[in-house]
């Protein structure tokens, strides 16, 4: 077992955990559509629930989200082999992603933490009003992180295998972020429980690495 094809299998599971940090952030019981945490939105149902599932949920991708980094890198190692310039915009588009993607989970948990505290002392309108203002502040690390993390990863992911300076089969254009969202939202559709779509999206580049290592 060569180095990519081991921390393809330790990016698997550092994925999965990922994935699983953003059930926390999901309304218990039946879903609606006041079910997930949005960017700049507050859910009623934080102040009904524990503490404790929005700092497990920190956790959970402070623990899980360096695997996705370390897979992104190696992969832009390998890419480097045939396309230099492709490389280094993978590892600057990885570079991004690591700084504000971990910030942009701690945002959805500190959020709802400050919104149960806010609920106990104020009016719902005034509590809506102090969490609105904290909007302006967080917007550029969930901006800079959601192109990253899905869509430039992606494009620069799909443009090395398209051109074949990731040798993988082409079928393997599939393994990313936008497919795993488009495939569980789907599923979410049908009443199927999900976990994180980006930790599962990053699970297939997990095993995107683990191929390209074996080729």
């Amino acid at each position: 077992m060569n180095a990519y094809v081991a921390f393809g299998i330790i990016g698997l599971i550092g994925n999965f955990v990922a994935a699983l940090a953003d059930v926390p952030l999901v309304k218990p019981g039946k879903a609606d559509k006041d079910e997930m945490i949005a960017g700049g939105g507050v859910s009623s149902w934080w102040a009904d629930v524990t503490s404790k599932r929005f700092i497990v949920s920190s956790w959970l991708s402070f623990i899980g989200q360096p695997a996705a980094y370390i897979v992104m890198w190696l992969l832009a190692d390998l890419i480097a082999k045939e396309n230099g310039a492709l490389a280094l915009a993978l590892r600057i588009n990885t570079f991004l992603g690591c700084y504000a993607g971990f910030s942009c989970h701690v945002i959805y948990c500190m959020k709802p933490l400050i919104y149960q505290k806010l609920h106990k002392k104020m009016s719902d309108d005034e509590s809506l009003e102090v969490m609105k203002s904290i909007d302006p502040v967080v917007m550029g690390p969930m901006i800079v992180g959601g192109l990253s993390l899905w869509l430039g990863s992606t494009i620069i992911v799909a443009i090395a295998i398209a051109t074949g300076a990731l040798a993988v089969p082409k079928l393997c254009i599939l393994l990313n972020p936008v497919v795993s969202a488009l495939v569980l939202l789907t599923l979410k559709k049908c009443g199927v429980k999900i976990i994180g779509t980006l930790g599962v999206g990053y699970m297939l580049y997990s095993i995107l690495l683990i191929i390209a290592g074996l080729a």
